[in-house]
C-alpha cells in the first residue's frame, strides 16, 4: 500500500462510519415515531448526527487528496519497518487502533491494528472500552504478523508471530502528568509529552532523546506525497536496537490507541 491507496481506504472507512453512526439514529426515531415518546428524547440522536455529518466531511477530504495523488505515484521496494528511523504514522477510523507507518516515499512500512472490529464498539466512548485488555497486531508491510502487543492498564506483553511472552513493557506513572517511566528487561524509558499532548519524547537512562514524535512538522520534500500537514512524523536514533524498536512502538500503540475512535 502507498500513501494513494491510504487516502482511498480511509475515505471508504470515513463513509462506511458516517453510514453505522445513521443506524441509532434511524433506530431512535422509528421508536420515537413508534411509542410517541417526549420530544426531548430526540436530544440523544444530536451526537450521532454530528459524528455522521463530521466523517462524512472527511470522507470527501480524503476522496478529493486520493484523486490530487492518482498516478503520481512510483512504486518503491518495501524495507523493513526496524531499519526505518525517520517515519510518518497515520490512522484509519476504527473502534481503537489502526495505525499505519510509512516511509518518506509514501509507501506503508506496517500496520498496527486491534483486529476486533465489533459493531458496538464503535459506539464505546474510550473511558468504556479501555477497561479490557486489548491485542494489537504489528504487521510488516507485506501484512504478515510480526507480534502482538496486550495492552493492560500499567503493562504491555509483547509475544512473537507465535503468541510466545518475548518480553513485558511495565508503565510507571509520575506525579506529573506529562511524563510517564516504561520499563523493560534491565532498561527505562521516560516519555515527556508537551502540554498540549502533540510531541512527545522518549528518553533513556542516559538522557539521551531515542524517540521525538512530531506532530504539524514535516520535511518539505514529504508534502508532496502527504497532503495532511497533522501527520505525526516519527524519529528514531541510530543508537536504537531492533528490541528497542519494537518496544518503541508498543508505547506508540499505548499513546495513540482510539486516535480515530
Amino acid at each position: 500500500m502507498n500513501i494513494e491507496k491510504y487516502y482511498r481506504q480511509s475515505a471508504t472507512a470515513f463513509l462506511n462510519a458516517s453510514l453505522i453512526s445513521c443506524i441509532p439514529v434511524i433506530f431512535f426515531i422509528a421508536l420515537f415515531i413508534s411509542v410517541k415518546l417526549n420530544r426531548l428524547f430526540l436530544l440523544l440522536i444530536i451526537p450521532f448526527c454530528l459524528y455522521s455529518i463530521t466523517a462524512f466531511a472527511s470522507y470527501l477530504i480524503q476522496r478529493r487528496r486520493c484523486e490530487r495523488l492518482t498516478d503520481t505515484l512510483e512504486a518503491q521496494k518495501v524495507t523493513s519497518i526496524l531499519q526505518s528511523k525517520t517515519v510518518l504514522l497515520s490512522f484509519l477510523p476504527a473502534p481503537s487502533l489502526r495505525m499505519l507507518i510509512f516511509d518518506s516515499e509514501g509507501t506503508v512500512l506496517g500496520e498496527i491494528r486491534d483486529d476486533k472490529f465489533t459493531l458496538f464498539r464503535w459506539y464505546l466512548p474510550p473511558f468504556f472500552d479501555i477497561f479490557t485488555a486489548k491485542t494489537y497486531g504489528f504487521y510488516n508491510g507485506e501484512n504478515m504478523l510480526q507480534y502482538q502487543f496486550t495492552v493492560k492498564k500499567q503493562c504491555v506483553e509483547i509475544r512473537n508471530r507465535k503468541k510466545q511472552l518475548i518480553s513485558k513493557l511495565e508503565e510507571k506513572r509520575t506525579d506529573k502528568a506529562t511524563k510517564t517511566v516504561y520499563k523493560y528487561e534491565k532498561k527505562e524509558l521516560c516519555l515527556k509529552r508537551s502540554l498540549a499532548f502533540t510531541d512527545y519524547c522518549l528518553e533513556d537512562e542516559r538522557g539521551i532523546a531515542i524517540v521525538n514524535v512530531k506532530k504539524g512538522w514535516m520535511p518539505k520534500d514529504w508534502q508532496k506525497r502527504f497532503l495532511d500537514p497533522n501527520h505525526p512524523v516519527v524519529s528514531i536514533h541510530h543508537s536504537a536496537s531492533n528490541k528497542d524498536i519494537i518496544h518503541i512502538y508498543a508505547i506508540l500503540a499505548k499513546i495513540f490507541a482510539y486516535k480515530d475512535h
